[in-house]
């Protein structure tokens, strides 16, 4: 058996990289020269690989995990093929990726004279993949958001956080040109000399002089009274 060894570190957090891990259906995204995946189950899917210009096909299965610590794979059937992969959180959301793979290089590299260096290659650019994908996939998760953040506020269905503005007409009276309204006017005034009142109410009359308020009216009065007749003498 050869074995190679490779390690990488992912910005995203170790929950995320071990569900990308622990399903075959992702593989095709970041693992090199796999011809066709085939899920069977949950943990089970079959393989068609290009290792070293050759073909090999296999049913794999995920044969030992702790959920966002550990996670083992193998061929269950035609070539040996194992892969371990150990997962270490690290400060700011980061994760450390330890990956070990095994195969039988003289059944499926028989022509490969430097077979684990050329495993190395594959494994480190299968890392980088893996990186590149958890990357774009947790940040286009984000973007989703933020819709919807975005679309709530963005998923993402709900209200646009795009704020929305209400024009404000002003009244006619504002207008350019508008004619003046008179009891405007003759509010401008009253309040320009201090002279002011609730609005449609009349200004107080200001109170005689005499003291009498039917004073005023006494003459009128007395020319009207009838003189009283005399008894005759």
């Amino acid at each position: 058996m050869s074995t190679a060894r490779e390690s990488i570190e992912v910005a995203v957090p170790v929950a995320v990289a071990y569900e990308q891990l622990a399903h075959f259906e992702n593989y095709p995204q970041f693992m090199s020269g796999v011809m066709s995946m085939a899920p069977i189950d949950a943990s089970t899917a079959h393989m068609v690989l290009d290792i070293g210009g050759n073909r090999a096909e296999f049913d794999a299965r995920i044969t030992e995990s702790r959920t966002d610590e550990f996670l083992c794979w193998e061929a269950m059937d035609g070539p040996q093929v194992i892969e371990a992969l150990r997962l270490e959180p690290m400060a700011g959301d980061m994760t450390r990726i330890i990956a070990e793979l095994q195969i039988d290089a003289r059944e499926l590299m028989p022509a490969e004279e430097h077979a684990v260096e050329v495993l190395n290659r594959r494994l480190k650019a299968d890392l980088k993949g893996f990186k590149r994908h958890c990357e774009e996939h947790i940040t286009t998760g984000n973007t989703t958001v933020t819709a919807n953040t975005e679309g709530r506020g963005a998923s993402t269905g709900g209200a646009s956080s795009t704020a929305r503005t209400r024009e404000i007409k002003p009244s006619p009276a504002d207008m350019p040109g508008a004619r003046p309204n008179p009891a405007s006017v003759a509010r401008g005034i009253a309040s320009a000399s201090g002279i002011t009142h609730a609005a449609n109410e009349r200004p107080a009359q200001p109170m005689p002089s005499h003291g009498n308020l039917g004073a005023h009216h006494a003459p009128e009065r007395a020319s009207r009274t009838r003189p009283t007749p005399q008894p005759p003498v």
